[in-house]
């Protein structure tokens, strides 16, 4: 009896080192989910669309599917021990139940619309890894580069593997009226109908890559160039810099260069803009353009920024009151304003209570308040043009970006990326 006493004591493992195994293997599962979400988000689109051009029609009900699956990877990751998500996703579903027994119909794209922030934010937090973070940031936009130059070099043979044009008509996105009969082809917007504002010289073809469409060309190039300005130890940071500037210029997006611009004439203002400002830019936004859309009378205006202007000034003021404050639905276009778009989703206690907990989230260190002034004037200038700001293409890695600088203090968010994993897993150990 002693002797197997003895042999179990030399062999066994220690209680503490079993459980550290398993929660290094539970981190590596959780990183390889986290990052197929965020990959998935970039690219299900161009997947989808490429399996309705070659292989079989798609539906929107596969989108859906596909989102689910996305969105309940992340959750694996997110939901843990901690209180917080289940609390906020409580809150949150009760009031949208609240908001659907008023309208009288459930709206579970709205419902879709806040869960993808919730997962990717509380992801990020819960793996709080720089390196992870890093690595996606770079292998993303060295996807969409390289898929870009593939359409912007191959146009005809991008179309013959991506039909843009059949896959949103195989979604019921767009009609053929709407088309003028069209069936094959580049996404309504893929080519400008006046000269490029960026690099005249690539001709009339924006570039829309795996999103399928430019507008979220230029998110995504705006997201990636406020994550390089707000790290200057990240390994090949001006390579992923270049990157996403060459994605802004492949897309002729305005949005993403203004954006960019902005950005980084701010980047002395983020540690010190007083929460309470931040919060209240939107509704005097809000309250500017309504004004001016009642005193002007506007019916929208070109495609340029101050049209855009116009055009979300014209939809604040055509919406009824009971609308803005979420007591009933609307069929109105609301997707080229994202403001429009929030109020009718979830009205306007909805958008403050939501833009509060954007503005007011728990941060570790002062350095990260940096990234959170970058990712609310992206949000600000976005909600002005489209309501594109909610689509997991962009959206999944933005927000598991902003949750994982949220929880990690000023010397992890200064050390290189590796010394940062490393403090990372060690608050995990703590």
């Amino acid at each position: 009896m002693s002797v197997l006493q003895d042999v179990s004591a030399r062999y066994a493992l220690p209680v503490r080192g079993v459980a550290a195994a398993d929660d290094d293997a539970w981190r590596g599962l959780s990183a390889r989910l986290a990052a197929f979400s965020v990959i998935g988000g970039l690219v299900f689109n161009a997947l989808l669309c490429l399996v309705n051009t070659r292989v079989m029609r798609v539906s929107d009900g596969h989108v859906m599917m596909s989102e689910m699956v996305l969105i309940g990877c992340v959750f694996i990751v997110a939901l843990g021990r901690r209180t917080a998500p289940y609390m906020l996703l409580a809150v949150f579903i009760s009031y949208m139940l609240f908001l659907f027994t008023m309208r009288g119909q459930p709206d579970l794209k709205a419902v879709r619309d806040i869960l993808i922030p919730i997962g990717f934010y509380f992801a990020g937090r819960t793996l709080h890894d720089l390196r992870l973070a890093d690595r996606l940031v770079f292998i993303s936009a060295a996807i969409v580069v390289a898929v870009g130059l593939f359409e912007y070099m191959a146009l005809d043979v991008y179309i013959s593997f991506f039909n843009v044009i059949g896959y949103y008509l195989a979604r019921g996105s767009v009609t053929v009226d709407q088309l003028y009969g069209q069936t094959t082809g580049l996404f309504i917007s893929g080519m400008r109908p006046s000269a490029r504002t960026i690099l005249p010289f690539l001709g009339m073809h924006r570039v829309s890559s795996v999103f399928l469409e430019p507008v979220s060309v230029g998110n995504f190039g705006a997201i990636v160039y406020g994550w390089c300005l707000f790290r200057p130890t990240m390994r090949l940071r001006f390579v992923t810099l270049f990157l996403a500037l060459t994605v802004i210029a492949l897309g002729d997006a305005r949005f993403g260069l203004y954006t960019c611009i902005l950005m980084t004439l701010l980047l002395p203002v983020y540690r010190f803009m007083p929460r309470l400002a931040w919060y209240v830019l939107p509704f005097i936004m809000l309250s500017v353009l309504a004004y001016y859309g009642i005193q002007s009378g506007t019916q929208g205006g070109p495609n340029d920024i101050g049209g855009r202007f116009q055009v979300t000034a014209h939809l604040l003021t055509s919406l009824d009151l009971r609308v803005v404050f979420g007591a009933q639905t609307t069929t109105q276009f609301t997707a080229d304003s994202g403001l429009a778009y929030t109020l009718t989703k979830f009205g306007l206690f909805g958008f403050m209570g939501l833009w509060g907990l954007l503005v007011f989230a728990p941060l570790k260190s002062g350095r990260a308040r940096i990234f959170h002034g970058m990712v609310i004037v992206y949000l600000l200038l976005l909600m002005i043009i489209s309501d594109s700001g909610y689509s997991i293409k962009t959206a999944g890695l933005l927000w598991f970006l902003f949750g994982t600088i949220s929880v990690l203090d000023e010397a992890a968010l200064g050390r290189k990326p590796r010394d940062a994993s490393q403090a990372g897993r060690g608050l995990s150990a703590a």
